[in-house]
């Protein structure tokens, strides 16, 4: 329990009931982070029935976590049909009456990290953002839209829905991959983060306190990849 406000803990988080509501919000943007062409018509295939038909979608935005030119450069792309799709996706991209755009992360300084889909540099136009993983599931409008969004309304400053990754670590890759990253989170503790990283990042870092008042800081950059495999859902 939150102990209560007074002029030296007014900064101490404190829990607010009933949560905030956004119940006049009408348009929400879409975000799907993909890497490889190999995904293009998996995500793209359902985006087109979408724009046509689900209410108040005024903007996709693409995360490209692969260089540029692995979308761009259409003769690198052997496949007949993957190069079908980067150049219908590369169009509406430049269509500026398509509500689609791509965010190249590469180009805008960042890794390729499973939360850049969250990152601030997005910029996304609406107050509510729905997300989709590349390879779905893609749920229907009735779920998203008329399920989800209007649950979001009513709890606005959450991210709400989730349909989470199924991660057991039965094969010697997933368990090398288990032990790799386990050791990887403890390294974030007890390591500083430029020595850790070998860059120096900005950071995008929310602080706040824990029921001994300590300082808790969570730094973006540093958030462990395989976590975000189980708490970065499809369809929220």
């Amino acid at each position: 329990e939150n102990p209560p406000s007074s002029s030296t803990n007014s900064d101490y988080p404190t829990c607010h009931l009933p949560p905030p509501k956004s119940c006049n919000v009408a348009t929400y943007t879409l975000v799907i982070m993909s890497h490889t062409t190999e995904r293009l018509q998996t995500f793209m295939d359902p985006l087109i029935p979408m724009v046509d038909s689900w209410p108040g979608l005024t903007e996709i935005i693409i995360v490209w976590n692969s260089p540029r030119e692995k979308l761009a450069e259409l003769e690198q792309i052997a496949d007949d049909n993957q190069r079908k799709y980067a150049t219908q996706l590369l169009q509406w991209d430049e269509d500026a009456s398509h509500p689609l755009r791509i965010f190249f992360s590469l180009d805008n300084g960042l890794a390729n990290n499973l939360l850049n889909r969250y990152h601030p540099k997005l910029k996304p136009k609406n107050e509510a953002v729905m997300y989709f993983d590349d390879d779905g599931p893609f749920w229907s409008r009735d779920a998203m839209v008329y399920g989800g969004l209007e649950l979001w309304k009513r709890n606005s400053n959450v991210q709400v829905g989730a349909f989470p990754r199924n991660v057991r670590f039965l094969s010697d890759r997933m368990k090398l991959l288990e032990k790799t990253n386990l050791q990887q989170s403890i390294d974030i503790v007890v390591k500083d983060v430029d020595s850790y990283s070998g860059e120096s990042h900005a950071t995008f870092t929310p602080v706040c306190r824990n029921v001994t008042r300590d300082h808790v800081e969570y730094n973006y950059f540093t958030f462990p990849d395989f976590a975000g495999h189980v708490l970065l859902p499809s369809g929220t």
